[in-house]
């Protein structure tokens, strides 16, 4: 996050920058912040991640790729279950997929 942003305008600003896609938030999907999942650097620090997934809709942009990306799509479920994702991101389409209003907390 910038300083003086919400996470809306975060999603928002991240989306843009990393895909050239513009959207708008519908809605929290979940806020992640499990203490097991700790990143332990060779200099000595270590960090613990919260993310933050949002449903949105598209509204504008083209699709293309930033110095955050290496490769950009539209994939299927089936398209997905091939794809090389860490387990934070399986964990986040999934709750995606129980199509649960109510934001997760994990």
């Amino acid at each position: 996050m910038e300083p003086g942003e919400s996470l809306e305008e975060c999603c928002i600003r991240e989306v843009w920058e990393e895909t050239g896609l513009i959207v708008r938030v519908v809605r929290l999907i979940g806020i992640y912040s499990t203490p097991h999942r700790v990143t332990y650097y060779a200099d000595g620090h270590r960090w613990q991640t919260v993310s933050v997934s949002f449903l949105t809709t598209m509204t504008g942009g083209t699709l293309g790729l930033s110095d955050e990306t290496t490769e950009v799509g539209f994939f299927s479920l089936e398209e997905m279950a091939q794809l090389d994702m860490i387990d934070p991101h399986i964990e986040r389409v999934q709750d995606f997929l129980v199509g649960q209003e109510a934001a997760f907390f994990r």
